[in-house]
């Protein structure tokens, strides 16, 4: 089984809400899941871009937007 640490967390109540937003529109059954998933992808997003990589948006109409967050 997998080592568990509980973390107790202050944080603005427009984050816990859009936490819970997230969990809704995702179907996830959890927040600390929301939290999971979005740290898979964070980790992904950051080796991609540290590796030379590019993160592009394709909107329907096949306008493109670079994410520039990283």
């Amino acid at each position: 089984a997998e080592k568990k640490t509980r973390l107790n967390l202050q944080i603005p109540k427009v984050v816990k809400d859009q936490l819970s937003e997230l969990e809704e529109k995702s179907g996830a059954t959890s927040l600390t899941e929301v939290i999971r998933r979005s740290l898979s992808f964070y980790d992904v997003l950051v080796d991609h871009v540290n590796e030379g990589g590019e993160v592009i948006f394709v909107r329907k109409d096949g306008t493109e937007e670079k994410l520039r967050i990283l």
